[in-house]
């Protein structure tokens, strides 16, 4: 249904959609560098601070609450449909706030992103700025205190770090406070701008902070988590279940991170059975290279090829733009709109390397035009390459660089939708659809990377038996790994890692990946079935971008909208 101009209950979705997009931006320091403005608040991440800002999403929600979807035009039913997810997920996130780990590598990732997307991203014109520069600095400090006082309130609720994850989330919470000076000094060539006194405010006042705020709130994190006391209280076990409501708040994350009404009884079975079948094909490949041999062997075999492993990590990006070079020419046949951005990829902060398993996606932003793939190139002779072709077509083109960077560009869109930081499972589910676009593209006509692809996929076909069996308690960590060697190809100490990930770290964020591919190309299936002779590929890629991100349930809606009217 399309408004007419003037619309009232168009005119009460935008509202709401302002209301939020301002209560996000006053929050979020990442979404406010993706839009190009000054940050001046850093978030605490703390109880109340949680807590407050789902009471007032509630509040912007019930503004709109009464209104009848179906009589919405699309992009209002959209928006709609967004908000009572995020609203949904942030009461849920206030719910079980203190069962969410707080001190682990991806939980404090975005405090390493300060360097790059606060401190660096600052920009000194007047002494205004100077003061502005300090007081984010002091603030960087009191995310420290509110961490500290995050843990000490889970500690009183017998909700400690599990042992086997104790040692990483040390070793990044050091990693941090080793990196704080080279976080918040800065380089003179940023100072010509300023006069000799507002220069001295600003060394001097950065120093101060260091001695006296921000390295005493980071040891004050240390002192907890780096404790005999606490290293034998802290549970031997892995899971959100061995602690109290844990299974509880397991079971709202799996559906704010699929966006999904499935249970984990539900998606373990469903990675049981494709890993099974993906098992199936992969001997398929195996025989076409010509290796009859069982999965075990054919692993050894893998060790002693050569072409798989890079020596440096500049080999390992020319391999990654060698299978770009092979998908470009392809593009246009599948998708009609492109972002303007350019993409390449980038080593990732070594900082980091030891936390993080695999790389991530970093956006365009408005000083930094180009969407990067951010590698692990700690240890390239024993990472494999054999998933690189998949990896690469899942993080930048067709993946996450053809749909995010599209998105953010996209200014049809309330700005709340162009720089989303939720809908995991659209996010993740499109880069793996996109990778798995390669099959009809031809990109993995070479076994290696037919083979590459396939143990890609079982990869995150695993991780919904593994997620769920760990979180709900029906496995033991030594259970998860033999799983994991079983059907997944990576080294013992990178499946080590992604065990705590899912276990310790981030509980039911890499359910999104398989989830979201498989509701894809359901929805793909669905609409060729009833276009018939009707269906575009094309059509179908840009019905699913052109709105950019939504909860998995909102994209069906929004597909019903749009994509029937092809068949008739």
């Amino acid at each position: 249904m399309t408004r007419t101009p003037g619309d009232p209950d168009a005119a009460r979705v935008a509202k709401a959609a302002e209301d939020y997009w301002q209560l996000l931006a006053a929050h979020e320091p990442e979404i406010r560098s993706r839009a190009g403005l000054p940050v001046e608040r850093l978030p605490t991440r703390s109880h109340a601070e949680v807590t407050n800002r789902a009471a007032r999403l509630r509040q912007i929600v019930e503004q709109v609450a009464d209104l009848d979807r179906a009589q919405l035009s699309g992009a209002d039913a959209d928006t709609l449909n967004s908000l009572v997810f995020l609203t949904d997920s942030a009461s849920g996130e206030a719910d079980h706030f203190w069962l969410t780990p707080a001190a682990t590598p991806y939980q404090t990732y975005e405090l390493s992103r300060y360097r790059s997307t606060v401190f660096a991203a600052h920009h000194f014109a007047s002494a205004f700025d100077v003061t502005r520069y300090l007081d984010l600095a002091a603030q960087y400090a009191r995310r420290f205190h509110a961490l500290a006082a995050t843990l000490h309130g889970q500690r009183t609720r017998g909700i400690l770090i599990a042992r086997p994850a104790l040692g990483s989330a040390i070793s990044t919470i050091k990693a941090l406070r080793e990196s704080a000076a080279e976080t918040l000094n800065v380089n003179g060539a940023r100072l010509t701008e300023l006069d000799i006194a507002a220069v001295g405010r600003l060394t001097g006042g950065i120093a101060h902070l260091l001695d006296r705020e921000v390295v005493p709130a980071i040891e004050r994190v240390l002192a907890i988590i780096d404790s005999a006391d606490y290293a034998d209280r802290a549970p031997a076990g892995v899971g959100l279940s061995i602690y109290p409501g844990g299974e509880e708040a397991y079971r709202f994350m799996v559906r704010r991170d699929t966006s999904l009404d499935i249970s984990p009884e539900e998606l373990h079975r469903l990675g049981l059975e494709q890993c099974q079948q993906l098992g199936e094909r992969m001997r398929g490949i195996r025989s076409v290279l010509g290796f009859n041999v069982d999965e075990p062997e054919f692993r050894n075999i893998l060790k002693a090829q050569s072409h798989l492993y890079a020596s440096s990590p500049a080999e390992i990006e020319e391999r990654y733009s060698s299978y770009m070079s092979q998908v470009e020419p392809l593009i246009g046949d599948y998708f009609g709109v492109l972002p303007s951005a350019r993409y390449g990829v980038t080593r990732m902060e070594e900082s980091l390397e030891s936390g993080l398993t695999f790389g991530y996606y970093e956006l365009p932003t408005p000083t930094q035009q180009l969407g990067r793939y951010r590698y692990n190139a700690a240890n390239p002779a024993e990472s494999s390459l054999l998933s690189a072709a998949a990896l690469i077509y899942h993080e930048l083109v067709p993946g996450h660089h053809l749909q995010l960077a599209r998105q953010l560009e996209n200014t049809e869109l309330p700005p709340f939708r162009r720089y989303p930081l939720d809908f995991t499972a659209f996010i993740e589910g499109w880069a793996e659809y996109a990778s798995g676009l390669g099959w009809e593209m031809g990109l993995y006509e070479n076994p290696w990377d037919a083979y590459g692809r396939l143990s890609n996929e079982r990869f995150t076909a695993a991780r919904l038996a593994l997620d769920t069996a760990l979180n709900c308690g029906w496995w033991t960590e030594e259970e998860a790994l033999a799983f994991m060697r079983r059907n997944m190809s990576e080294s013992e100490t990178q499946l080590r890692s992604e065990l705590l990930r899912y276990a310790t770290d981030r509980p039911a964020q890499a359910l999104s990946y398989r989830t979201g591919f498989l509701a894809i190309t359901r929805m793909s299936a669905e609409a060729e079935s009833r276009a018939g002779g009707h269906f575009k590929i094309r059509e179908f890629h840009d019905a699913i971008l052109s709105a950019g991100a939504l909860p998995l349930t909102a994209l069906d809606s929004r597909l019903t909208r749009e994509l029937w009217p092809f068949g008739r």
